[in-house]
């Protein structure tokens, strides 16, 4: 059976909102960007996108690029929140609708011909609900796969619907820049253009070898992407309990030591209600945000004992740290999110030893424990998170 899979984008999703939420900014040019001297902008409406103003470049250059440029701080809660939104309206139409980035989301309408007519009035219905419901207006991309549905969506206007016919893929994109495939952006594009390769179908004639040479075991990837080849399945959204802890820094800060002691007093507070409520979480996403509104992510699984001892957190907390902190820049917060859940089931070692240090770990913490449930959290603490001088946030 032929997928209809459609892909609906909708542009400057996070400024869209804030214009909805304060219609007064629809008539000025709008940056959603954090404070400071080193602040970069991560979001632009319309208007300031025609200034020539776009996410990445620094505030202080688009300040002077458009002088009545207003800026507002992004709200991430609040975005995440309408995402969650968009999705409940899209799910009216499939009960396959994946949206793992705010703005761009995945419909598999195959099977749904009795109920909503053929896929180009189906994606249609679609745009138009979202329209009417929600005030979004969205580029509608349509064809036989996530890959291309995407494109087409990249070429169409707001409010317009783009469809590819089955079988048509390759024609489709073979006259598009190496840009317009996802996942293509300038470091590839500039190596493809070392070769003379600048269109899409350029890169589809070329064999697989001839790939394989210059990008390894991308190359087979990336010739499939040209070919209009995608597989992949639309992957429902799925609202995962998460537990998540934020540290607001009273000020940037980059020395490295009080960092960590920061890092150790959230390892000790994340310790403490897993704790208490006899959870142990099977992942953690560390994600640091700098002070020119920069923002990282590390995903990592977790074991299980380390939830039981605070040091053993921190210990791997601060493997992820070291490995996502690498800019020279001062940091602005930290947020830890722990997620799938269980009940702490502990397997004894296979070596006496290691048994031996296990269970002396667990003696400390649980003494540790019963001290400040008698006597307050601030009874007795570890010397490693002493010199830390900051203030916990929301």
């Amino acid at each position: 059976m032929v997928r209809d899979i459609a892909h609906l984008d909708i542009p400057d999703f996070y400024a869209t909102l804030e214009e909805l939420r304060r219609p007064e900014l629809r008539k000025r040019p709008l940056t959603l960007s954090e404070w400071g001297a080193r602040a970069v902008v991560q979001g632009v409406n319309g208007l300031a996108r025609a200034e020539g103003l776009r996410e990445g470049m620094p505030l202080s250059q688009a300040r002077r690029m458009c002088r009545r440029l207003t800026t507002l701080p992004p709200d991430l809660r609040f975005y995440r929140e309408q995402h969650r939104k968009v999705i409940t309206e899209l799910g009216r139409f499939s009960p396959l609708v994946e949206g793992t980035f705010p703005g761009r989301y995945f419909l598999d309408l195959s099977g749904t011909r009795r109920l909503w007519g053929p896929g180009t009035d189906a994606a249609c219905r679609v745009e138009r609900h979202l329209a009417d419901r929600r005030s979004l207006v969205a580029r509608v991309g349509l064809g036989a796969n996530k890959l291309v549905s995407q494109v087409a969506a990249s070429c169409m206007g707001p409010g317009d619907l783009g469809f590819v016919f089955p079988g048509g893929e390759q024609s489709f994109l073979a006259p598009l820049p190496v840009t317009a495939l996802p996942g293509v952006g300038s470091k590839t594009s500039s190596k493809l253009l070392d070769f003379n390769i600048q269109l899409v179908g350029q890169l589809a004639a070329l064999p697989g070898e001839a790939l394989a040479g210059v990008f390894g075991k991308t190359g087979r990837r990336l010739l499939q992407l040209a070919r209009g080849v995608d597989p992949s399945s639309v992957v429902p959204f799925q609202n995962v309990p998460r537990l998540t802890f934020t540290r607001q820094l009273d000020r940037d800060e980059i020395d490295r030591e009080r960092l960590e002691s920061e890092l150790f007093l959230q390892a000790e507070e994340v310790g403490w209600v897993l704790r208490t409520h006899n959870r142990a979480p099977a992942r953690l996403t560390l994600e640091v945000r700098y002070a020119d509104g920069v923002t990282v992510q590390s995903r990592q699984p977790l074991a299980p004992i380390t939830t039981h001892v605070d040091t053993r957190l921190f210990l791997a907390l601060l493997q992820a740290w070291r490995k996502l902190v690498q800019r020279r820049v001062a940091i602005r917060r930290v947020v830890l999110e722990l997620t799938d859940f269980s009940m702490p089931l502990r397997q004894m070692s296979l070596f006496p030893w290691e048994e031996t240090a296990s269970r002396d770990d667990l003696r400390l913490q649980d003494a540790l424990d019963r001290i400040r449930q008698r006597f307050g959290r601030g009874a007795i603490a570890w010397g490693r998170g002493m010199i830390s001088g900051f203030q916990a946030g929301a």
